[in-house]
């Protein structure tokens, strides 16, 4: 990822010497242009609470409250790697069909770097360097105001895992003390909201979006519009706007087009865009996968298997539902090395470990092989027939995929839409 932060960054520097040398060069429009970036600076700061420069870097996490006062980093660190992906990606995808697969092979890659990042929940030492490298770089901005301080400081001191249904959840006194409660559930909520504003929007929020994103171009269905950069739908009057969902799907052959909204509890929203434009968005997309492993805590990421197929659109994945028993079925590492915890991926389904970090209820639960090997009940319950991988899936959206027209009407549609667009395009490039 740091590659693409890297090109992010030169950009900003690009824009910054612009900046610097119409700023401070002597021309003849200079006294204007240095008067109208102190009127911006001004117009930013009419309301303290509420600037425009805060949509672009805030520091922390506060639930939304009456009149739009919510804030949160988390949704910003988010944007800005959307942008990245769809706002410039797109061009890297449409040159040809290896950019294509790269492209989708690049993204579930970033989803499990952003799954990596996620596992400062269990982390301590990680996550406490983390804290402190940013607050020593960022200084007061790293902060939005005292309370976010304090969680802070609760949060260096908080040596234990958080933001996940525990097993054993436990704060100490100091953090107690800190946060100015004698009421470890509250505390404990304290702290997940802090910490859910270090990372991008955390527990598949991005990862999410980017799975059902990759879902859908790889079953190649129709046109996909990301609306993720687009969350509100403004008019002339700051009170009248739409959520729109976070996807919408024009499927081939058809001419209607289909909200997608990833996750649940936005029935209301989902509702009113439909009410107002006419575009169905009852569609919900949940992911399927990946999973946490409740031994460590941590996701369990896409192996290399998984990624090579499923970025390459021409190759045909009878089931995407169906596990991939990797002791058989694996061409990147042997039965043996499976077996011997050489491999970092695989996945053992079920079973009844003596230790977890994570609350387990009744139900068939997933965990890194490793994990459960390592498990004084693991070792002796293991199923070599369990040991399993998965493609991404994303369930809520079979009904949509019933609308589609048959694959040979779907081949014949993006054959003319080739030839169609292909001109099209060229005729653009010309102009352009």
């Amino acid at each position: 990822m740091n590659i693409f932060l890297e090109s992010l960054k030169k950009s900003i520097t690009h824009l910054e010497i612009i900046d610097k040398v119409f700023s401070s060069y002597d021309y003849p429009e200079k006294e204007v242009f240095n008067k109208l970036k102190e009127e911006i600076q001004e117009h930013d700061s009419i309301n303290p609470t509420n600037k425009f420069t805060e949509e672009l870097y805030v520091g922390g996490k506060k639930r939304n409250t009456s009149l739009n006062q919510g804030y949160g980093r988390q949704m910003i660190l988010s944007d800005l790697l959307q942008y990245i992906v769809n706002g410039r990606g797109y061009f890297y995808a449409i040159r040809n069909t290896t950019t294509m697969k790269n492209y989708i092979r690049i993204l579930l890659k970033i989803v499990n770097l952003l799954m990596i990042f996620d596992s400062i929940v269990v982390e301590t030492n990680v996550r406490r360097e983390i804290l402190t490298n940013l607050e020593s770089e960022l200084g007061n901005d790293f902060f939005k105001d005292d309370d976010r301080r304090r969680e802070h400081e609760a949060l260096l001191l908080h040596d234990a895992p958080i933001g996940l249904p525990l097993a054993n959840p436990d704060v100490s006194e100091d953090v107690l003390i800190k946060l100015g409660t004698t009421n470890k559930d509250k505390a404990l909520k304290l702290l997940s909201t802090y910490y859910d504003s270090l990372l991008p929007k955390t527990a598949g929020g991005l990862w999410g979006e980017l799975l059902v994103y990759l879902y859908l171009l790889r079953k190649n269905i129709g046109f996909v519009f990301p609306l993720v950069l687009n969350q509100r739908l403004l008019s002339g009057n700051h009170k009248i706007y739409l959520k729109p969902p976070d996807f919408l799907l024009l499927p081939f052959g058809k001419n209607t087009f289909y909200g997608i909204e990833v996750g649940a509890g936005k029935e209301i929203q989902s509702g009113t865009f439909s009410i107002i434009t006419g575009v169905p968005t009852a569609t919900k997309a949940n992911m399927d996968n990946p999973k946490r492993c409740c031994i460590c805590g941590k996701w369990m990421l896409f192996c290399p298997k998984v990624i090579e197929e499923y970025s390459d659109v021409d190759y045909e994945i009878e089931n995407i539902k169906r596990p991939i028993k990797c002791t058989s079925g694996c061409n990147k590492f042997t039965r043996e090395q499976i077996l011997n915890k050489e491999c970092s991926y695989a996945m053992h389904k079920g079973g009844q470990p003596q230790n977890h970090v994570m609350k387990m209820r009744v139900g068939t639960y997933h965990f890194h092989f490793n994990c459960y090997k390592d498990d004084p009940h693991g070792d002796q319950n293991i199923s070599e027939n369990n040991i399993v991988s998965y493609y991404p899936y994303v369930g809520g959206l079979e009904d949509l995929e019933d609308l589609t027209v048959d694959q040979a009407v779907v081949k014949q549609k993006i054959e003319e839409l080739n030839t169609l667009l292909t001109s099209l395009n060229q005729t653009s490039s010309e102009e352009d």
